[in-house]
């Protein structure tokens, strides 16, 4: 009789201690979540949020690499680069190195430009090639390309630039290249453009070489929609095997 009251004792002592543990494991711990939401989502207003996003779009991307053989203006020389004003929609501008967060390029700074005449202001700028290459150079190029960048004078975004256009005179004749357009841009200065000049396949009349008196490109800029100056960089000359052609500028010292 002892021994059944004892076991029943014991049976209900470990049920006891069974429940008793049942509830400990199954109460939960206390955290708080709700807390650190609540201040995440103070943190993180769609305001502060907005400018986030407003002040990380507003980063320039990298500067492209250069090829070997591209003209980088590292060494400040752009004796063989000259603004040209040829007629009256021709704006009046100076040119100079300017380093760039940290990047040396050629600026075109336009001094004339305005509200009046921006519908019809073309900025020109003359490259000369016999200035960059041998004669037996010239009939091995196929392609002119380089860097381009806007910046403007007067607004917060660049949205400055939209089309543009190269010149070439051979034997008297003018061959204009493709116009190309560049999409807008919601900077004060805008990313790298890349512009491609090349020549006519499987025409020869239409080619440098060493006939040609005075080899050179006019770059033209036209229809923008702010005042604004532009950049230039990487300046390269690539043969038909779309390999960048050596280049050897002369000096100021040297002169032309």
């Amino acid at each position: 009789m002892k021994k059944y009251i004892y076991l029943c004792l014991l049976a209900v002592l470990l049920t006891g201690c069974s429940g008793q543990t049942s509830t400990q494991e199954t109460e939960p711990v206390p955290t708080e979540p709700e807390t650190i939401a609540e201040t995440t989502s103070e943190m993180l207003s769609e305001e502060n949020h907005s400018e986030i996003i407003s002040e990380n779009s507003l980063k320039n991307a990298p500067f492209p690499e250069a090829d070997p053989n591209a003209i980088t203006f590292d060494d400040g020389n752009f004796s063989f680069v000259s603004v040209v004003q040829d007629d009256d929609t021709s704006v009046k501008g100076t040119l100079s190195i300017e380093f760039v967060d940290g990047n040396a390029m050629l600026k075109f700074t336009d001094n004339s430009t305005n509200a009046e005449n921006l519908p019809s202001a073309v900025q020109k700028i003359s490259i000369s090639a016999n200035s960059l290459l041998e004669e037996h150079q010239l009939e091995s190029v196929a392609k002119i390309a380089f860097d381009l960048y806007t910046e403007s004078k007067t607004e917060s975004f660049s949205g400055s630039f939209t089309a543009g256009g190269g010149t070439t005179c051979i034997n008297g004749e003018w061959f204009n290249f493709p116009d190309f357009s560049v999409e807008q841009c919601n900077l004060q200065r805008s990313d790298a453009n890349h512009v491609e000049f090349a020549f006519p396949e499987n025409d020869p009349g239409k080619r440098w070489d060493s006939t040609v008196e005075k080899p050179e490109i006019l770059f033209m800029r036209w229809n923008m929609e702010t005042c604004s100056d532009f950049y230039l960089d990487n300046l390269t000359f690539y043969d038909e095997e779309g390999n960048a052609i050596p280049l050897n500028p002369i000096s100021p010292e040297n002169g032309e």
